[in-house]
């Protein structure tokens, strides 16, 4: 996804503009955020005043992660006719759709045996890197050294080249059965010292979801300068990082690839346990693997999206790994991959997602955030203050901002006055927050306008209208009691406060305690 990335996110025009004007370092990146509802049917790209801009409707649900590609085509994930796997995540089917929403390819890997799932990957080639499960039975499972009478679907990686409408050539492939290591039986496959092996995986780790989905690896991004790829797995905690440069056989072995060392990992982070080493696990759920392009705040640096599962708070990681120019990870045997501590970090008080999640650097240093059971898209600056909102509610898995010269938004014919500058009204952060039974909150209109402020709660429901009509130019404040339209005071949670305009739109997330 880098070439993909390092395209898209340098907008120089729009930038210099805007500084000229009056922008300041530190605020939103201009541009337009792509986003699909998680398991619906629409494509969006809205606006930085939230407006929707352009919109796909797609013949299947799905919508885990969708990518807008140089041409304007969409392209995402999608759920397969009756897949015989049906774990978290499952998905089966690419579909790419033409600017116009003209279905022009579809691609299925599902099987009795295997189902695609979760993320997808556009290459700089033109082809697409998928995760997927494959099926081995407990038979097969017990031979290669696991401990329970139970099958497995084991992760795997293809790497397919589309062909026609609905064709596709699976060129390489990477399989993480090929890659095991196991202490719990001398007579079975895979023997070894876990911690003698951290390019390995220990297939006694704990975890396993719904049905066989033992992994669970959520997310994968692509290095062109390195030819790796990065995944996470939700059961290990994980972020794991493989050589590309072999061929199917080289990945399949310990030999070969430009590290020298096959399909192996090169780099693992996240929870040195799971290869017997010391260290304390940072990852508690992780989502949404994330290499930051060259030319990029960060270059080269990996992000995550730490879910911190039953923590009430979740966090975005970027780490500076131990790599060099020629992609090898140095290791000190017997100890945990560095670094002890990401390099960058961000959380804050009422952010939190127990489940997917993610997470996106922009060129101006900031990071598009997405707080993904809430619907709750969000961009923060270096220093953690929030530049730009958007709440629509409902579950929103993934979300990517394009910059306004990006080849794909010229495409689709949308142009710098579609980008909603400059802002007529400002939506100021409530106080407090989080409130136990009041809270204030401010806004600014720059000009007279007819205008409306709403409370939402986290499934996009209609709570109550603290403000109707025409309001004069200045700074303006109301009070929520925490009650609905009814007076009826509502339960606590997560609820999204959103100032309304006839061409802006600004939220603000507010979190109720009682």
């Amino acid at each position: 996804m880098d070439f993909q990335k390092t395209k898209f996110l340098k907008a120089t025009v729009l930038m210099f503009i805007w500084v000229i004007a009056g922008g300041a370092m530190g605020a939103a990146y201009q541009g337009f955020t792509l986003f699909g509802p998680n398991n619906g049917r629409y494509t969006y790209l809205i606006n930085m005043n939230n407006a929707v801009v352009h919109q796909w409707y797609h013949s299947r649900s799905g919508g885990y992660s969708a990518y807008l590609l140089e041409n304007g085509d969409v392209v995402r994930t999608a759920m397969a006719s009756n897949p015989s796997l049906n774990g978290g995540g499952a998905q089966g089917v690419i579909q790419r759709y033409s600017w116009s929403g003209t279905l022009v390819w579809e691609y299925t890997y599902s099987g009795a045996t295997y189902l695609a799932h979760h993320d997808i990957e556009p290459m700089p080639n033109g082809n697409f890197l998928l995760i997927a499960w494959e099926v081995k039975t407990a038979a097969q499972a017990r031979q290669a050294g696991f401990s329970r009478n139970a099958s497995m679907w084991p992760d795997h990686i293809i790497e397919v080249q589309p062909s026609g409408t609905n064709g596709g050539t699976i060129v390489w492939q990477w399989h993480v059965w090929d890659h095991l290591i196991q202490d719990y039986d001398p007579t079975k496959d895979n023997y070894g010292v876990v911690a003698d092996h951290p390019e390995l995986l220990d297939i006694n780790v704990a975890g396993g979801g719904i049905g066989g989905d033992w992994m669970h690896i959520n997310s994968i991004s692509y290095n062109p300068d390195l030819d790796q790829i990065a995944i996470t797995s939700h059961t290990f905690d994980e972020i794991y990082v493989i050589d590309h440069s072999t061929t199917t056989a080289e990945a399949a072995g310990h030999t070969g690839g430009n590290s020298g060392r096959g399909g192996d990992f090169l780099y693992r982070w996240g929870k040195p346990s799971n290869y017997d080493a010391p260290g304390s696990q940072y990852f508690n759920v992780v989502h949404c693997a994330w290499w930051i392009p060259s030319g990029l705040p960060g270059a080269g640096h990996l992000m995550a999206f730490n879910n911190r599962e039953g923590q009430g708070t979740s966090q975005i990681v970027e780490l500076n790994t131990p790599v060099d120019s020629l992609g090898h990870y140095a290791y000190t045997p017997g100890t945990a991959f560095a670094p002890t501590a990401p390099f960058w970090s961000y959380t804050a008080s009422g952010f939190y997602s127990n489940h997917l999640g993610g997470c996106q650097r922009l060129p101006n240093h900031n990071t598009l955030i997405v707080e993904s059971t809430s619907g709750y898209i969000f961009e923060v600056d270096s220093v953690g203050a929030v530049q730009w909102s958007y709440a629509r509610g409902g579950e929103i898995a993934r979300a990517l901002r394009y910059g306004v010269d990006y080849p794909g938004v010229a495409a689709l014919g949308i142009d710098e006055s579609d980008i909603g500058l400059p802002d007529a009204m400002e939506l100021y952060p409530n106080y407090p927050n989080p409130f136990n039974s009041s809270t204030t909150i401010n806004f600014e209109m720059k000009t007279a306008e007819d205008i409306s402020l709403d409370i939402y709660n986290i499934l996009g429901e209609h709570v109550t209208n603290l403000v109707s009509g025409n309001l004069s130019a200045g700074s303006h404040n109301v009070i929520w009691n925490s009650t609905n339209s009814k007076g009826e005071t509502v339960n606590s949670g997560i609820y999204f406060c959103v100032l309304r305009g006839k061409q802006h739109e600004k939220t603000r997330k507010l979190i109720l305690l009682k």
